[in-house]
């Protein structure tokens, strides 16, 4: 049987993380706008982010970040924000069942600007197995995903279902072990893998 994982953004004690504009609504609020549009409506700046005994800080010097620029990037709306080089990697490998377009987002940093790219989910995915999933009593809340593998099979990237468009654009993106094994070949950065439950 094979394994499948759930991709996330590798984190550390000190990052470059990409912030949207103060002004900007949470990112669960911009879904509905975001449904047909090809570049997200705003673009976004570099700052540092340090894990401290005082908590967070945040600072626009870049010293002791190395590298600055990730395939996978850190951001503060908490969304897959994808290189080229990643977005190549997974178009590859997309069976085409998974129903994805790409959202074109301008990043400034480091006195440059790169373009990256938020993938996008047409439609709300058949995935679980509903028996062995656990949910929050009486609601659809979802605490452990457990996936099909008779549904999963055939994506080579998929969401947990979730209501109010979170599926849509969402950072709990879950890939199959070829998709893993092509982005550690391919030598992506920022990427962390952890394993999860196929049924």
């Amino acid at each position: 049987m094979s394994d499948f994982y759930l991709m996330s953004s590798k984190q550390g004690p000190r990052i470059a993380s990409a912030f949207a504009p103060e002004s900007t609504r949470p990112s669960h609020e911009l879904l509905a706008d975001l449904r047909t549009v090809k570049e997200l409506p705003f673009e976004l700046s570099l700052v540092k982010l340090t894990v401290g005994k005082d908590g967070l800080s945040r600072n626009s010097d870049m010293a002791g970040v190395d590298p600055v620029w990730l395939d996978y990037q850190p951001n503060s709306l908490a969304w897959p924000i994808f290189s080229e080089k990643l977005k190549d990697c997974l178009e590859k490998l997309l069976s085409g069942k998974e129903g994805i377009s790409w959202i074109t987002v301008i990043i400034h940093g480091q006195r440059e600007s790169r373009t990256y790219f938020v993938p996008r989910f047409s439609n709300e995915l058949d995935v679980l197995d509903l028996e062995k999933t656990k949910y929050v009593p009486g609601t659809d809340h979802i605490i452990k995903p457990v996936f099909s593998l008779q549904k999963v099979q055939n994506y080579s990237i998929f969401h947990k279902p979730s209501s109010n468009f979170l599926w849509m654009i969402t950072p709990g993106l879950y890939v199959s072990e070829k998709v893993k094994k092509a982005i550690q070949k391919e030598k992506i950065t920022g990427v962390d893998f952890e394993k999860t439950a196929v049924g």
